[in-house]
């Protein structure tokens, strides 16, 4: 019946969500009507279309019912090792994505072998594995930046390249979350 549907409706955790995101937005569009001019949509966009790669992944860790701390380390570690890599270079974005997948797949094997094969807690192996990859990267950079100047256009066109107007990082996540 009717009444049921709307219950259901009221009832689902992911209408109510997404109603407060689109009040959310309002109020801040209404506050601020440039908020949602075409750069804002596409700095929405990108900024989210990196939270939700990484939700992507943690999720099928959850789903192990497990949990990963490290995440944001290795995301660091991977940015800047990757950054390192092409910095006044002509590497292609192609090699910079797959350099990406594959330190971050090593840090996935070794924390997800702790986990599986070592029966240590993934709490325990995530977070000692999160304070490594920080040690790391601290050792490593010295608090050096990789300046965009530095970057081929290749790899930095993953960022602000765009198809019909549509940035690809969002493409990208799409996907991602699809498959």
């Amino acid at each position: 019946s009717a009444r049921s549907l709307v219950d259901a409706v009221f009832r689902a955790r992911e209408i109510a969500i997404g109603g407060a995101l689109a009040l959310l937005i309002l109020g801040t569009w209404l506050a601020n009507p440039g908020f949602l001019d075409d750069q804002g949509v596409k700095d929405l966009l990108l900024n989210s279309s990196i939270l939700v790669l990484l939700a992507v992944g943690q999720s099928v860790v959850v789903m192990t019912r497990n949990i990963d701390l490290s995440v944001g380390s290795v995301v660091g570690l991977t940015a800047f090792a990757c950054g390192h890599f092409v910095s006044g270079t002509d590497h292609s974005a192609l090699t910079v994505v797959l350099l990406g997948i594959a330190l971050g797949t090593v840090c996935g094997l070794v924390s997800g072998a702790l986990v599986s094969f070592g029966r240590v807690p993934a709490l325990v192996v995530t977070l000692g594995m999160l304070y490594i990859i920080q040690g790391i990267d601290h050792a490593w950079a010295h608090g050096e930046q990789i300046n965009a100047a530095n970057v081929p256009d290749g790899v930095l066109s993953l960022g602000s390249g765009s198809v019909l107007g549509v940035p690809y990082l969002p493409l990208i996540s799409a996907a991602v979350l699809a498959a």
